[in-house]
């Protein structure tokens, strides 16, 4: 025991006997102390009231209230441990028409509710409110094709499919009015290139709640490929003598199909036509008329959009 070496050498033998005079003055001093008044300040907690099932919270409420108070040192314990601490009540008779609770109204509202405390001064100058009007809305859902993200050069290939039709929505009325009708599904991947099939959640602010949460979509994928063939131009009401005839006598023709179908398009699938009636004199052009196609052969784009012909001289 080294503390007591520098006092008399009888204490060393006693060191106990000091350790318990010094617990029992600290002991005493403390409950002495704890009967006294003080000033403190409390983070008091709150609590509203209001009917909760036809209304929002659109922001969080405040819990808790700063407060100067004054009470004996055993109640103050209590309340700053929150042992028998019993919330504010704060009444909300209107709450979608108070915006704010100002340090007037809160002082009348807390004195009369403070257990063993008496109230010196209320900290917090305003309490805010953000409290709107429920609303219900259901709405049809949709899918937007032309926008879902696909991986290039692949494209949906079957009627998309929709688990629900509708979705019901609950929320606050300022955000429910902004809610577009149909509601578009928000797709979760990217570069899609196989045939799809998840559950779709929706566009809306997290305060809003869903129900149906998700539904199922369900399509089928496909990639598609650019493909051409050249095909000779069948020509129409040319002069017979040959004095007009045409710079070119095939034509080329892009299109793009399913991989899957490829081998199905032919070159006989395909009848381009250019008719001497539909000449344009000014530039001695004709448009190609495309006649038909195969039924499999998509965006199909001619390789030129006029045919240049040749005047012959016919003099012997």
């Amino acid at each position: 025991m080294g503390f007591f070496r520098f006092f008399a050498p009888g204490l060393r033998k006693n060191w106990k006997v000091v350790l318990l005079s010094v617990l029992g003055a600290a002991t005493f001093w403390f409950f002495n102390a704890m009967n006294k008044n003080y000033d403190t300040r409390l983070d008091y907690p709150i609590n509203y009231l209001f009917k909760r099932d036809s209304v929002v919270v659109v922001e969080p409420l405040t819990q808790n209230v700063k407060i100067v108070v004054s009470s004996g040192g055993w109640n103050l314990l209590r309340k700053t441990l929150r042992i028998n601490a019993r919330p504010i009540q704060v009444r909300l008779d209107n709450p979608t028409e108070i915006r704010f609770l100002t340090r007037a109204s809160l002082i009348p509202m807390i004195s009369d509710q403070l257990d063993g405390l008496k109230l010196t001064y209320v900290v917090t100058d305003t309490i805010f409110f953000h409290i709107e009007e429920k609303v219900i809305k259901r709405l049809p859902i949709m899918i937007d094709s032309i926008n879902v993200p696909l991986k290039e050069s692949y494209r949906i290939t079957s009627p998309i499919k929709i688990a629900n039709d509708s979705v019901t929505f609950t929320g606050p009325r300022s955000l429910m009015t902004q809610l577009s009708s149909p509601v578009l599904l928000a797709f979760k991947d990217k570069n899609i290139s196989s045939n799809y099939d998840e559950e779709l959640g929706y566009q809306t602010e997290k305060i809003i709640t869903a129900e149906p949460k998700e539904t199922n979509i369900q399509f089928s994928v496909s990639r598609f490929l650019y493909k051409d063939v050249t095909i000779p131009i069948e020509f129409l009401n040319f002069p017979v003598d040959s004095s007009i005839v045409p710079r070119q006598k095939d034509i080329k023709i892009y299109y793009t199909i399913n991989e899957k179908e490829v081998d199905e398009v032919l070159k006989s699938d395909f009848s381009v036509t250019v008719d001497y009636s539909m000449l344009n004199k000014r530039d001695s052009t004709i448009s190609p008329i495309l006649m038909y196609a195969h039924e499999k052969a998509l965006d199909i784009v001619l390789a030129t959009d006029y045919i240049k012909v040749e005047y012959q001289d016919k003099r012997p």
